[in-house]
């Protein structure tokens, strides 16, 4: 910064020094001598080949005019910069003072043409040329301060245009209309500066800005007002690091910043702003975002005392579609993958940031926010999984969220309604504190009405069956204190439905889902699960999700090991299995034990992820005819349960063992699951 600060120095300094020139010239020998030496001495001056119209020069008045300057490029044939006329005044009286006081400065019809290849400017020759000076400069000033001052004052620049192109990125930007207010500029002295601009971009917007800086203090002063400025304008800068094909919309910000150079941390901003009529595409995925306004009004951010002071945020008319692949990438990685023709992000780079970051974090104030009004109207997520053997997209539409003044200290209350697919409903209602989180916290999620079918890719990969019916609710209440989560979840199925195994998919889970349902609908075709979760958040293998599906799984294996207890012709053992009683000297069934097998053999039928397990037991070590009964009565036993349609995987029959807890000979028949 000292090094830009010197260059600028020099820079007006000489400026200074030309003029004072041109007026020492133009007293002693015209306008007309004047106009001769600039056309043949600009390289001296500049740096590079300058050529003028005319120049008026009044010693006594301390008044230059030029008309018609061109200033060139290196090859001395393209233009660089121009101006129609410039008008200066200058006081002599006060170079006694060592003081450059420059009463007013006039320019107008400016046009500037820069350009970008790299690293490399096209005014890149004119900074050598003073930078060399400067170096100079610096030395002296070493040993021998110059105690000069440049003090300037009404400079006006209007009607000025200009042109920046990027020649890599092939981008163009025009500043038209271009109009520049410096009531007072000051180096070298006391004196406060205050400056303001005001130009119109070629492509759309307009930018005011206004400054004012007190040296004594280094205390400034900013207002931006930005209005209509087109997006599309910085979409070459990213497709380096973005795969954007089109972005549109407009952006207007209306800031104040006040502070100190010495502390930017501690700037404190004002800011209202908005976005509006935005769309991203990217070049492969098509459209990712489209939104029609975003606003935030902010009374205060002072981000080094951590103080957000934001009176309301917007957001309306938003569509985003979010889709994951099999790759392990998402529609968002995808967006900003680096281009492999762009060079590669410097880590050193980033990790000083980090550092940076982690030090700042480590010092910084505890969080003070506001919001006095969140809402969001018209927002609509859709979500694709292209991850499943079948392909599964899931829209959630008129997404409203409300919550007033939110708070980092104490507690919150938040409220959100979407609807799902074919008159589905979620609402979610939140109570909780922000900065400890961990602290105290209540969600409650209501789902109504959605349609299994729409679920119905999950199911087949995870189960390899589909649902073709049904009607789903859920209610979930999650409080977390003190770090401890407690989940009370509610699933409430109408009618539902499977459809047939699918041999070509291979399932992630094997859960015995069709008996589950088989054994657990009502007469009215409806099924109730409780899910109840429970869990340290703290603990580095906690995941909610893995919970809800250990939880329920375990819940499904236990409907359907644990048999029909409601039908008299079971009889249960001391651990809850059934037992078939079976006489010794018999080698075949009774039409009673019979009965009971169908009635266990039901499970088995419906759902192929039912394994029935039959061990005899007795109490006495079985004589040799017992136990040739043993094995024609297990023969006759696997072939009808075969005959009834369960596969052979799904039968175990065991050996006879000796089990002093049944006295009586029988088979106890377990329900297990893949």
């Amino acid at each position: 910064m000292k090094k830009v600060l010197n260059i600028a120095k020099v820079v007006l300094i000489a400026l200074a020094a030309l003029l004072l020139l041109v007026l020492l010239c133009g007293s002693l020998f015209g306008g007309c001598a004047v106009k001769s030496y600039v056309n043949n001495h600009g390289e001296e001056l500049l740096g590079r080949k300058m050529s003028v119209d005319g120049v008026g020069v009044n010693l006594f008045t301390g008044r230059v005019s030029v008309k018609g300057l061109t200033v060139f490029e290196d090859d001395a044939t393209t233009t660089f910069a121009g101006f129609d006329t410039l008008d200066v005044g200058v006081s002599l009286l006060r170079l006694v003072g060592r003081t450059v006081y420059v009463r007013h400065v006039a320019l107008s019809g400016l046009e500037v043409e820069v350009l970008q290849n790299g690293s490399h400017f096209n005014f890149t020759s004119i900074i050598d040329h003073f930078q060399q000076d400067s170096t100079q400069t610096e030395e002296v000033e070493d040993t021998v301060p110059s105690g000069w001052v440049v003090s300037l004052h009404d400079m006006k620049i209007q009607r000025g245009r200009v042109r920046y192109a990027d020649l890599q990125r092939q981008c163009v930007w025009g500043m038209n209309d271009l109009n520049l207010v410096v009531p007072d500029f000051t180096i070298g002295g006391e004196g406060c500066t205050d400056a303001g601009l005001a130009l119109a971009f070629a492509d759309g917007g307009q930018l005011g800005v206004r400054a004012a800086l007190d040296p004594a203090d280094n205390h400034f002063n900013l207002a931006v007002d930005l209005e209509g400025f087109a997006l599309d304008q910085v979409r070459p800068y990213l497709v380096n690091v973005a795969h954007v094909d089109r972005l549109k919309g407009s952006v207007g910000i209306a800031a104040t910043a006040t502070g100190s150079l010495d502390s930017l941390a501690n700037v404190d901003l004002k800011v209202k702003a908005h976005i509006d009529n935005v769309e991203l595409r990217d070049r492969e995925l098509g459209d990712v975002l489209s939104l029609r306004h975003v606003g935030l009004d902010a009374e205060q951010i002072v981000p080094g005392k951590n103080i957000y002071n934001i009176n309301s945020v917007s957001l309306e008319g938003v569509r985003v579609k979010y889709e994951l692949f099999s790759d392990s990438s998402n529609t968002f990685s995808r967006l900003l993958a680096y281009d492999q023709m762009a060079p590669a992000p410097d880590d050193s780079a980033y990790a000083a940031v980090e550092a940076d970051t982690s030090a700042v974090a480590a010092t910084q104030s505890p969080l003070r926010l506001r919001v006095g009004k969140l809402s969001t109207k018209d927002v609509n997520f859709v979500f694709a999984d292209h991850t499943l053997p079948d392909p599964f997209e899931f829209a959630v539409t008129n997404i409203m969220l409300s919550a007033e003044n939110l708070t980092s200290a104490g507690n919150n209350n938040a409220r959100l309604l979407a609807s799902l697919p074919n008159g589905g409903k979620a609402i979610v209602d939140w109570q909780g504190n922000i900065s400890d989180w961990k602290l105290n916290q209540r969600l409650l999620l209501n789902i109504k009405n959605l349609h299994l079918t729409e679920l119905s890719p999950y199911l087949v990969a995870y189960f390899g069956m589909p649902f073709t019916d049904g009607v789903f609710s859920f209610t979930s209440l999650n409080t977390i204190k003190q770090s401890q989560l407690k989940g009370d979840n509610k699933i409430d199925i109408f009618k539902p439905t499977l459809g047939d195994k699918r041999p070509d998919v291979k399932p992630q889970l094997h859960l015995p889902i069709r008996a589950a349902l088989y054994i657990l609908k009502d007469k009215d075709q409806k099924v109730i699960l409780p899910v109840p979760v429970s869990g340290n958040i703290d603990s580095p293998k906690f995941n909610y999700m893995k919970l809800v599906w250990k939880t329920l799984g375990n819940l499904i294996v236990k409907v359907v090991t644990s048999p029909i207890t409601s039908s008299d012709s079971l009889t249960l053992d001391k651990d809850g299995n059934v037992f078939i009683a079976v006489d010794a000297d018999e080698h075949d069934f009774t039409s009673q034990q019979f009965y009971q097998i169908d009635k266990v053999a039901e499970l088995a039928k419906i759902d192929e992820a039912v394994t029935l397990n039959f061990t005899l037991v007795s109490s006495p070590e079985p004589k040799k005819r017992e136990a040739e009964n043993h094995e024609r009565r297990n023969k006759i036993l696997r072939h009808h349960l075969a005959e009834l349609g369960v596969a052979e995987k799904q039968i175990v029959i065991n050996t006879a063992v000796t089990d002093s807890d049944h006295p009586d000979e029988g088979y106890i028949v377990k329900i297990t699951s893949e």
